[in-house]
């Protein structure tokens, strides 16, 4: 009892208003107090978490076995739905399958009938020649390869003529014209019975041939080869009627020449193989299908060329990208010029910064001179350009440590710790290396926040821009003192991700805006130059603290009637060493607004309809042209046709959605309006939209690209081009073996290269560019600073290089695409069916019209002929 009423007392002791803050706590007992409290409201929340843990794992087991016997009822009861139809289909397959097994059995019957030879009679003779009672004749039409064979009853009285006349009735050819050959070679007279053709034991076939004209005569064992045979005489001394030597010159087989064609191995194997069935892509390339492809190529080009005129994005963004990295005109300073170090403070321009202290100096001066000329007189960036509202600037810091070694690696932090208290070397700190994770400082700076709200409210000058009576701020409302994430960033202001040289790079971090357009220069750039100093005082920019600083603006160009979003970006890694990059993209944020642009918009539509037709009607016919040939439909999708059908039908599909959903929203107005931020006073970004504008251009060129390679497959109505087609796709098996051999060597020569200098070039800083720069060897465009660094080993790569690609490398895909186009040329050289009026008539015009014309005509001339 006593035991239980102290527990109890130590749990009331327990409770407590825990949400008292902890600021208020002036004894230590309790503190103490509020430490066991909290410890045991921690326990029971294990203990709670505990038992819900322990009844949510009992749900889940009834619920299984509660959903087990849910599925049994349910198979249950589909069982007894579909248990008629089982029946049903079940009695259905029994009754074909007896129908076919009938089915097979009377054609077995009929085949026997049709095939067995019937019984003689008891009373005829044993003559050989009246067993004959079947022929085969063989026969190739003119212009292909097949051979068709048809079996022939005969009687012992059916002459060679009856049998060739019915033979070309057959297959539609002119009597007159034809002969029948034995497979000897021997030509069968009209007058002879087809019974007394053939020799004793030979195969009884024949062979229809189209006669040929020869002035020679025939010879005298001809003659005699293909006279009629007679009755044997009777006794030894007889002596056949015919010439035997004759005839076995004539039919000699006996000798094949296998001995000396194993000799030559390739034309052995060749004649092993059979022949292959001619090629049937003609019959697919239809006239619609050229006109429907050249049209939408035609479109193409129209619209591409259109939207991208010539010159006009590139001079827009020229422009920009000049003034801005250029040497800053009208600059408070000199521009610096000669060798470093320079003797006098200057500022350099974008493109000639090297040390940190230098960006420092670029930002005091040329951002001024840009953005807020104090000359009106002189050439500006807002000559040409409209200036859109704000620019900003963005800085992405690391956390300053705590220690000297608290970002050190774990091989460093000895050392560092080491040479801390030495000399000249006491301030030896490890700094984060990149801007992002843990290393990324987020923390406020309490003195600029402060300052900030002080200063936003002196800097509001009347709207020039908006017929409307809105204050403008020359700051934006953001304060650089306060962190900004990335997701709030990308939703306010639409900033998205940014790659630099060293690190790619969110749109988190301390934000500055200033609006580019303002009524008094010179104030805005004391404003500008007092807010930078405090910047620089705080530790917003750093030497050793800030690894990026990214400025961004946008523009319209009234002339060229586009738009720009330009962005600056100044790496500093901790190396010491400063990183530039810098691009203008131009774009339009709305294309569906003028007269022109809605005509592309129609032409779009018209794209959009041809690609539909590709992907229904076109790639159906393919499918069942594959069908038709014996193989699977699938394998369309597969081949360079079914590959870039199926290209030109995806790109078109996603540049007029992408076109439809990004760039049909709001009126240009309201882009401008935004742009220009008179109510929210802050920076909107574009490159985004520019970046999808632009992207939409390299989609429609890899469609183009698609539609290039699918036209070019309509010139195999051509034989030779065929025969080049298929030599190239039988080349590329042997190419992709090659590739895939060779890569990992030229995966090893990239990796060496990278490891010997990318300590010393930014060309082999990281494995992409050492990957490009390994490609210009194979140019011979190698920088002469290489030579510098390792003369040895530059000497070495290019005698390597240019041994193992002169001779080696293009001597192998020599020999690979030669022996393409011969296996090609003696395995599928098939004779070539010319062009002539007919053919081409069957090809331009549908075949129901073609049979229309020969219906009308045919009625025509035998009117006539009435």
């Amino acid at each position: 009892m006593l035991q239980n009423a102290s527990r109890d007392d130590d749990e009331d002791s327990y409770d407590g208003n825990l949400e008292e803050d902890p600021a208020y706590i002036d004894d230590v007992d309790k503190a103490r107090l509020r430490i066991r409290q909290l410890t045991h409201e921690k326990q029971r929340s294990v203990d709670y978490e505990n038992r819900l843990a322990r009844k949510l794992q009992k749900l889940d087991a009834d619920l299984a076995t509660r959903r087990e016997e849910v599925e049994g009822l349910r198979r249950s009861l589909q069982l007894e739905r579909n248990k008629l139809e089982e029946e049903y289909l079940s009695g259905k397959r029994e009754r074909d399958q007896k129908a076919a097994t009938q089915e097979e059995r009377i054609r077995d019957h009929l085949t026997d009938v049709l095939y067995t030879k019937p019984k003689q009679q008891a009373g005829a003779k044993g003559n050989a020649s009246s067993d004959l009672d079947t022929v085969l004749v063989s026969y190739v039409k003119p212009n292909e390869t097949y051979r068709y064979n048809l079996a022939f009853r005969i009687d012992p009285g059916t002459t060679t003529k009856e049998l060739r006349a019915s033979a070309c009735k057959y297959w539609g050819a002119n009597q007159d014209n034809f002969i029948l050959r034995t497979m000897a070679n021997n030509k069968c007279q009209d007058d002879n019975k087809v019974k007394d053709c053939f020799k004793q034991g030979e195969i009884a076939q024949l062979r229809l041939d189209m006669k040929r004209e020869s002035a020679e005569p025939p010879t005298e064992e001809e003659l005699k080869a293909i006279q009629p045979k007679r009755k044997k005489r009777v006794g030894k001394g007889a002596k056949p009627r015919f010439n035997t030597e004759g005839v076995d010159s004539i039919q000699k087989f006996g000798d094949n020449f296998s001995k000396q064609l194993q000799k030559m191995g390739g034309i052995y194997f060749l004649l092993k193989l059979r022949d292959t069935k001619p090629s049937e892509h003609a019959t697919k390339i239809k006239l619609r299908d050229v006109i429907i492809y050249t049209a939408l190529a035609v479109l193409s080009l129209y619209a591409y060329a259109e939207r991208r005129r010539d010159g006009e994005a590139f001079w827009c963004s020229k422009g920009i990208d000049d003034f801005v990295t250029g040497p800053p005109i009208g600059a408070a300073i000199p521009v610096c010029s000669g060798v470093r170090p320079y003797s006098s403070l200057c500022v350099p321009s974008f493109n000639d910064m090297k040390e940190p202290s230098e960006v420092a100096t670029w930002l005091n001066y040329a951002i001024p001179a840009i953005f807020w000329p104090t000359d009106p007189t002189q050439i500006s960036l807002a000559t040409y350009n409209r200036l859109l509202g704000y620019f900003t600037m963005r800085v992405k810091n690391v956390k300053t440590p705590t220690s000297r070694t608290e970002f050190c690696t774990s091989n460093s932090k000895d050392l560092v710790a080491e040479l801390g208290g030495r000399g000249n070397l006491s301030n030896a700190t490890c700094f984060p290396r990149s801007a992002s994770g843990n290393g990324m400082r987020k923390d406020p700076y309490p003195v600029l926040v402060e300052y900030w709200r002080n200063v936003t409210n002196e800097s509001t000058m009347p709207s020039t821009t908006l017929s409307t009576t809105t204050t403008l701020r020359f700051r934006g409302t953001m304060n650089p003192g306060e962190f900004i994430s990335a997701e709030k960033n990308y939703k306010d202001r639409h900033v998205s991700v940014e790659r630099g040289n060293e690190d790619l790079y969110d749109g988190s971090g301390y934000m500055v805006d200033y609006r580019m357009t303002v009524p008094d220069p010179t104030n805005a750039t004391l404003q500008y130059r007092r807010d930078l100093a405090m910047f620089m005082q705080e530790g917003w920019y750093s030497v050793s603290t800030t690894r990026v600083v990214l400025i961004s603006f946008s523009t319209y160009n009234y002339h060229y009637d586009m738009w720009t979003a330009t962005e600056l970006m100044i790496e500093c890694p901790p190396g010491g060493d400063v990183l530039l990059n810098h691009y203008t993209q131009p774009f339009r944020p709305r294309i569906f607004e003028t007269h022109d642009e809605l005509t592309w918009t129609y032409v779009d539509g018209a794209r959009l309809t041809i690609s539909i037709y590709i992907f229904m009607f076109v790639g159906y016919m393919e499918r069942q042209h594959k069908v038709r040939n014996h193989k699977a439909g699938a394998y369309y999708h597969i081949s360079l046709t079914g590959i870039t059908d199926i290209g030109i039908v995806t790109c078109m599909l996603i540049q007029v959605f992408w076109y439809i959903f990004s760039f049909q929203k709001d009126a240009t107005f309201k882009y401008l309006v935004s742009a220009n931020a008179a109510e929210t006073n802050r920076f909107q970004s574009f490159s985004l939209a520019a970046f999808n504008y632009n992207t939409i251009f390299v989609v429609d060129g890899l469609m183009m690209v698609f539609l290039m390679y699918r036209m070019i497959s309509f010139f195999r109505l051509s034989h030779n081009v065929y025969l080049l087609w298929h030599a190239l796709g039988v080349a590329l098996k042997g190419l992709g073996f090659f590739i895939l051999v060779a890569s990992p060597g030229a995966l090893a020569f990239v990796l060496l290269s990278w490891s010997r200098f990318g300590g010393y070039f930014i060309d082999f800083s990281n494995f992409t560019r050492a990957f490009v720069t390994c490609v210009r060897f194979i140019q011979a465009d190698v920088d002469p600073m290489y030579y510098e660094t390792d003369p040895l080993w530059i000497l070495f790569t290019m005698i390597a290089v240019y041994l193992i690609v002169t001779f080696l490398v293009l001597n192998l895909f020599t020999l690979i695409l030669t022996d393409a186009h011969y296996v090609v040329q003696l395995t599928c050289a098939q004779p070539v069916e010319k062009w002539d009026l007919q053919r081409l008539r069957s090809w331009v015009f549908p075949r129901l019209c073609v049979n229309i014309f020969q219906a009308i005509w045919s009625s025509d001339q035998s009117e006539g002929r009435d």
